[in-house]
């Protein structure tokens, strides 16, 4: 086994994948680390599942080479690969216990049965199963079921693991507390794991790297902070949470002034428009936006005027419509954290700061 560090755990290089009828994936080229939580992230029809079926070997790439430390898998089947998939259906066998189900593909590679029992029984302290050893799948709630997937797939010590949509079939409160799960069990085994999902906030609770998928091409890739602050393109601005986007011209590079269509001044970092000139493209986050009562006179750089035209009352926020001067309604996400909320009516002022902008193409 090759221990270099610096030889990625999956590999594609060049890979194009060509149905009868269209294109899934355009010539990507990706590595992924070893030891990585990554996500392949987008909307339906994307190429994430199919990127990630090539990746397992269920899949063949029409052109380009797969490598998994380093190795080229291109051509081999997926039980000759060291990788395992968990798919969201969990396709557990009804008729056999927990144990049964997680020693399955240990006992059909001939497995002595005291490695078995010794395997299993640490897989399912690490999923937290152990008190229901005996049971039948039936018994066990979705996530549950979920884990017990998990271990089995783990069981067999793979050097990669997928998972295809694998919270998908869970309600939200379970979904929420498998994203944490996954992630310690992921730290725990050391290995990497590649996870699907069009789910944004599942992809950015758990994932060290996201790639945002878009049309069979990687459009934007990174930590998600990283992602969610300069998404770069409108496209991963709008599907990697919500933003408020506005045409702007030029005014001033070195200084960041830029100007609306009424002329309206705002400013942004001067860092962001390089390479930029014209008209511009110009988001900013509900969340950074602040609303002030209209005779607030401490306000920061970028202000626009406007009337509320929608609260909503979520408990740690309240969510405002502003129809704002020159560029039409904006979003407002603000913490309740006074006993000041606006009403529809209201005419009120939104500020917000120039590093809370970013430009995409």
């Amino acid at each position: 086994m090759d221990t270099r560090t610096d030889i990625p755990a999956v590999e594609l290089d060049g890979v194009t994948k060509e149905f009868a009828d269209f294109t899934a994936v355009y010539e990507l080229n990706l590595a992924i680390g070893e030891n990585t939580f990554f996500a392949l992230l987008g909307p339906s029809g994307c190429g994430k599942t199919t990127t990630l079926r090539m990746i397992g070997g269920f899949e063949d790439p029409t052109t380009g080479v797969i490598r998994l430390h380093g190795e080229d898998v291109t051509g081999q089947k997926p039980y000759q690969r060291p990788v395992n998939t968990v798919f969201q259906s969990y396709a557990l066998f009804p008729h056999l216990t927990i144990f049964e189900n997680v020693a399955f593909g240990l006992r059909r590679r001939g497995v002595e049965d005291a490695e078995v029992k010794r395997r299993v029984n640490e897989m399912l302290e690490l999923v937290q199963l152990t008190p229901f050893i005996k049971r039948k799948p039936k018994q066990l709630s979705g996530g549950q079921q979920q884990r017990v997937a998990l271990a089995r797939a783990l069981v067999n010590h793979p050097r990669v693991l997928l998972l295809d949509e694998p919270l998908g079939a869970l309600d939200l409160k379970l979904r929420k507390e498998m994203q944490i799960e996954l992630k310690r069990i992921q730290q725990e085994v050391g290995i990497t794991f590649i996870h699907v999902t069009h789910d944004q906030e599942e992809a950015m609770t758990m994932a060290d790297v996201i790639a945002v998928m878009h049309q069979g091409r990687i459009e934007r890739m990174g930590e998600p902070t990283e992602i969610y602050e300069d998404p770069r393109t409108a496209f991963v601005a709008g599907f990697l949470g919500a933003s408020n986007m506005m045409s702007v011209t030029v005014v001033d590079r070195g200084s960041g002034a830029v100007a609306l269509n009424g002329g309206t001044r705002l400013h942004i970092d001067p860092s962001k428009l390089d390479g930029g000139d014209g008209t511009v493209r110009v988001g900013v986050r509900p969340e950074k936006l602040r609303i002030y009562p209209i005779d607030e006179v401490s306000l920061p750089p970028n202000v626009l005027q406007g009337t509320v035209t929608d609260a909503s009352f979520i408990g740690v926020s309240t969510h405002y419509l502003v129809e704002a001067d020159h560029i039409g309604e904006i979003a407002v996400v603000a913490q309740n954290l006074d006993d000041h909320h606006h009403r529809p009516g209201d005419p009120v002022k939104v500020g917000w700061l120039p590093q809370h902008c970013f430009v995409v193409a």
